[in-house]
This record gives structure tokens, sequence and C-alpha cells, in this order.
């Protein structure tokens, strides 16, 4: 990862430096498979804020990023929320088993 790191750059401003986060790149602009779009998120704020001073391309990404980041929230949680609830409920019968007298 460190190799990585180095060639990096928030597709907004261009900068390397500072924290970046990314999402899978897809849409008009990205035909790579595997692609990314790496960002600051106050680069994303200031976009959203006033879309009209930075264009079509930049409005369009930030779109796309603001709806890969909804779509991951949503399939994260339909995976991870019946994962967490089957722990639960193993976890409870494990200690339910315990707590019954031996035989």
């Amino acid at each position: 990862m460190a190799l990585i790191l180095g060639r990096l750059k928030c597709c907004f401003c261009g900068h390397k430096k500072g924290v970046l986060h990314s999402v899978h790149a897809y849409g008009i602009y990205e035909n790579d498979l595997g692609k990314r779009y790496f960002y600051h998120p106050e680069c994303l704020e200031l976009v959203e804020m006033s879309p009209e001073k930075h264009g079509h391309k930049k409005m369009d990404l930030a779109l796309e990023i603001n709806d890969r980041r909804k779509e991951n929230l949503r399939k994260t949680n339909e995976k991870i929320i019946p994962d967490f609830k089957e722990k639960v409920d193993q976890l409870h019968t494990n200690h339910f088993e315990r707590m019954m007298p031996s035989k």
C-alpha cells in the first residue's frame, strides 16, 4: 500500500497531500475496471456548496461519488445487519446452553 500512496491524488484539486477518501469509479468518465476515485472530503463539500463554480465534470464526479457512497452504505448494511443479528442469536444460545444444568 505504501507504494501506491505516492500516486494517489484528489480528483477535484489534484493534490496528493491530506486524507484521501475513495469510492469505486463508474459512470461516464471511467471505463477501467477496478478504478477508484480518490478525493478530499473538503473538496467534495466545496463542489457541493457551489457546483456552478466548478464545471460539469467536477459536478458529475461529485454526483457519482455521492451515489456510490450511498450504494456502498446500503449494500454494507444489508449484509452486516443480518450477520450481526445471527451472531447475537448464536451467543444468546450458547449462553443459555451453558446456564442449563448438566446431566
